[in-house]
């Protein structure tokens, strides 16, 4: 076996946890350095060392910027003095962990799980012409070729990573779902619809971060069209948009929207289950940075999806690819009551999407953590 790798993502969840484990038998020794590392079904192995930096802070925008600049100093910090001689397995969290070699002499690998600078650029927060972005792609160009490995998550981030740097080999994996975490839950067995009054409802549900780039807002729209039906529209998250989007459910008196905080881990499976139709929203501005990974966890529960995406997107041909749903821009309202129109009323077509999307599931599993781990143990 071989002797150290570290591992640095400063907010780490179950697609790092299985990546790490996926690593049991080929170092001597595995660390993880983060701010939070949250467990679900399957736990971090025992053997795993943790060294905690500050945690990742989305709350404004001075909170993100503070916690990604301290928790890279307390990274640079923790690899120079207690692990200069251990292999680096960095995810893009922070953004400038793909500087850290400017700043140590180990061999190292990249992750992509978001291509910045151009998430900086395409959120308004850096401008493509500044200095900034200009050095940070040249040094991107530098290190990717040092590299032992660049992997990314999509054939999309690859094309794109490749427009800047052509001469680079970068590997793609399909991120993925646990679908022993994930599954299908029974109505009259889920306690979420029990707690919630959803048993005779229609539910369209949307789960995760209510941010400026989020076109989650539509929902309420949608909830407004849909009041002569059973439809329910269930928003749960957190984030920039929220009081809007709970004054928007106030000033319309809306009985079938509800805005919920967010829910604990456990709670996951069974919020994803309760959706008849599930929501992932997608800014045009991320369209090749990322695919939200909640649209592997609603495939994995088999959930229809409903997706606020430009057509070029990842998003919009992972949906045309599998047939789990629709795709529509921010812009096409009618449209999506429409479909949701459709889909309450024709159940064969609601049972096949769902189908679909448990069939499409399979493609998007753990075994993908151990063909990243398997790229090593050579």
């Amino acid at each position: 076996m071989k002797s150290q790798i570290v591992f640095v993502n400063q907010s780490s969840g179950y697609l790092m946890i299985d990546i790490v484990n996926a690593f049991d038998g080929i170092y001597d020794e595995r660390t993880i350095i983060s701010g939070i590392v949250v467990e679900r079904n399957t736990a971090l192995q025992k053997e795993v060392k943790q060294e905690r930096i500050i945690p990742y802070d989305r709350s404004t925008k001075f909170r993100r910027i503070f916690t990604w600049v301290w928790g890279f100093i307390q990274i640079v910090w923790l690899i120079r003095w207690k692990y200069p001689k251990a292999h680096l397995f960095l995810v893009t969290n922070p953004p400038f962990s793909t500087l850290l070699p400017f700043f140590c002499r180990n061999s190292f690998s990249f992750l992509i799980f978001d291509v910045y600078p151009d998430a900086l650029i395409e959120y308004k927060v850096l401008k493509e012409e500044s200095f900034i972005v200009r050095k940070w792609r040249k040094y991107h160009e530098i290190v990717f070729k040092r590299a032992t490995r660049v992997i990314t998550i999509s054939s999309g981030m690859r094309q794109n990573l490749l427009q800047y740097y052509p001469g680079v080999p970068i590997d793609t994996v399909n991120v993925w779902a646990d679908g022993l975490f994930f599954k299908q839950i029974p109505k009259d067995k889920n306690p979420f619809i029990t707690d919630q009054s959803l048993a005779d409802k229609f539910v369209i549900m949307y789960s995760g971060n209510l941010g400026r780039t989020h076109d989650v807002d539509i929902l309420v729209d949608i909830a407004e069209k849909l009041q002569d039906t059973d439809a329910f529209v269930l928003i749960i998250g957190g984030g920039e948009k929220r009081d809007m989007i709970d004054k928007k459910i106030e000033k319309l008196k809306l009985k079938n929207c509800r805005l919920l905080s967010l829910l604990p881990v456990q709670m996951l499976p069974y919020s994803m289950s309760a959706a008849d139709l599930g929501v992932v929203s997608l800014g045009r501005e991320a369209s090749l940075l990322s695919v939200p990974s909640k649209t592997f966890s609603l495939l994995s529960a088999g959930r229809p999806l409903l997706c606020i995406a430009d057509p070029s997107s990842e998003l919009a041909c992972l949906v045309k690819e599998h047939l789990v749903g629709e795709s529509f821009s921010p812009s096409q309202l009618d449209q999506m009551v429409s479909f949701i129109r459709k889909l309450m009323q024709d159940n064969v077509l609601k049972d096949q999407l769902s189908k679909n999307a448990l069939d499409a599931s399979k493609k998007y599993t753990p075994n993908n953590a151990s063909e990243i781990a398997a790229w090593y143990s050579a």
